[in-house]
Parts: structure tokens; sequence; C-alpha cells
């Protein structure tokens, strides 16, 4: 198929998520009707027959297999170069798409040619709205959102919290919005060098729209567009493991945007929540983040100390939800 032929490519990462990611598919095929587009979905070497499932149900997918988990990174930017539509969607394997979503977003990238990347409303399962964009990451807000300041104060962490949350229910600029569902210019994604693979999985999302808005493209989200994302569903059973790959995303994102003095008081502040989190774990007290193992707590306090050991030599599993 031509590039000329297709609006759109909508890339799916899946690991293990049979169930979900046929279901995420159904909805794409239900939902979407006045848009050229094309479905392509990496595999991080699944073992429960989604591959095979897939190809049976959906023979017009596109389906790469990897041999090994590469990671969500790795894998959009293989989706990236398969690709031949004008846009690019990431959508994540536990999101359910409502009618004329990507219709309304093709729109909005067709009609003003200065917004890089939209997003839409996230909707959790049970019908409340998902925050899904937010301002470009600070130590203060950090600092907000901190475990210990909210085990510590939790009214003045949640006014404080709430005077920064962004009101998705209606359209507007944003800093960064959640990869679980988000449009790019396939063009400008490449300029872009795609995802930066030293993400395996969180923050690669905000790392690409910062590169984005430096370019001079604005972020949209957008409100007449909804998405259901079934949040955390893709990584059941392995939230500790899914805890360290977030850490260590966000050191590096620390790493790579932060001016050298705010980098070391994030620095700081991260080792501290973490020694925090292991003090509660071995007195029995799981109120400040529900504690954390002494493995993953080495693991957050060598890479921070070193700045060298990637997330793939640290854990066994690491699968491909947000949230």
């Amino acid at each position: 198929m031509s590039s000329a032929a297709v609006d759109l490519s909508i890339a799916i990462v899946s690991y293990n998520t049979r169930t979900l990611t046929l279901d995420c598919l159904r909805s794409v095929f239900e939902s979407t009707q006045k848009i050229r587009f094309e479905v392509i979905i990496v595999d991080n070497n699944s073992n429960d027959a989604t591959v095979e499932t897939v190809r049976t149900s959906y023979p017009m997918v596109r389906i790469l297999v990897n041999p090994e988990n590469r990671g969500f990174s790795k894998a959009v930017n293989q989706a990236l170069e398969m690709s031949c539509g004008r846009y690019l969607l990431m959508l994540n394997s536990d999101t359910r798409l409502q009618p004329h979503t990507l219709e309304h977003m093709v729109t909005c990238l067709d009609r003003e040619p200065d917004i890089g990347a939209v997003g839409c409303k996230q909707w959790t399962e049970d019908g409340r709205m998902y925050q899904s964009c937010f301002p470009f990451p600070s130590v203060r807000d950090h600092l907000t959102y901190a475990a210990l300041f909210r085990t510590c104060a939790p009214r003045l962490q949640g006014a404080l919290a709430s005077k920064r949350a962004i009101d998705c229910s209606r359209s507007q600029d944003v800093d960064w919005i959640n990869g679980a569902c988000l449009m790019v210019r396939r063009d400008l994604m490449k300029s872009c060098g795609g995802l930066d693979e030293g993400y395996f999985m969180y923050f690669e999302d905000i790392d690409l729209c910062q590169v984005i808005r430096q370019k001079g493209y604005r972020i949209r989200h957008v409100a007449d567009a909804d998405v259901t994302h079934l949040i955390g569903r893709s990584g059941e059973g392995h939230r500790e493991q899914l805890n360290l790959v977030w850490e260590f995303s966000r050191i590096r994102y620390v790493e790579k945007h932060f001016p050298l003095f705010t980098r070391w008081i994030m620095k700081v502040w991260i080792a501290t929540g973490v020694i925090a989190r292991l003090i509660s774990t071995v007195v029995g007290s799981k109120s400040i983040a529900h504690g954390t193992s002494f493995g993953t707590a080495l693991s957050i306090l060598a890479r921070i100390l070193t700045g060298k050991r990637p997330i793939e030599s640290e854990v066994v599993w690491i699968g491909q939800g947000r949230g």
C-alpha cells in the first residue's frame, strides 16, 4: 500500500496481551470508517498465542515478531519504519476506541499544520475521566506528587495537585500527552529520531512531546474524541517490576532534560524516596508507596550513582502497559 493511499498507521505493541489486543483491534475496525488506515502490531515475543490469533482473526493486520522483548520504544520505532501513513498513532493494547475518535484526531492534524501531535480524552473502565495531558515535569511537580508528601500532608498535597491539573474536558494546547493514544505526524516523528530507545517504557511520550515542541510544533488535546483506557490491565501481576522500569525512565528523563543543579536535586530526592520505601518495608509499614524490595531499591540507587545500568539487565519480565 503506497503512502498516498494511507492516512494513518496505527502502531500497537503487544506482549502476552492476546485478549486485550483482540479487543483493541475490534474497536479500531468497528469505530473507524472514514479514513484510510493500516494497523501494525509489533509483538515482543509473546508466548500466549497472540500472533497466531491475530493472524487468524485479522489477516489484514501487519505483524512484526521480535525474538525477544525489546520494549515499547524500540517496538514503536520498528512500526514507524514499516509504516506508510501520513500520521502515526501509538495505541496501547489496553485501549478501546470510541466511534469517530481517529477521524477527529486526523481532522485536527489536517486542519492545523503547526500541530505536531494530538491526543484525546481518556476514560477508565468505570467511566471516570483519566488525566491524560500534563505540564512538563519539574522539581516542584515531583515534590508535589511525592508519596511521602501525600502521606504526611494529604489535604495540602491534594490542593496543590489540583491547581496543576489540566481540565481534559476541553480542547487546548498542552505540554505533553499520555502515549496510550497519541497521534503524530509521521515525517515529524522521523525527523525527531522516533522514540528515544533509552527509555524501555514510560517517559518516552514526554520526551517525544518535548522534542516536538522544541521544533516549533504544538501539542493538542482534543475533547471531541474519546478512548477507554483499561489502566494497568496489560501489566497485571508485575507491579514492582513496572515500578522499577518507571524509576529508571524517570532518572533518564531527568538526566536528559534537567539542568545540572536541578538534576542532582532530583536524583537526591528519588534516592531519598527509595530509601524511605525500603525502610517502610523493613519495619512492616506499607504506607509509603506500598514499600519496595531490597533488590529493587539497590537497582535504583545503583542506577542513580553509576548512570550506566540498562533496565534490561535488571528484570526478567517487562510488560508494555502504562498506568
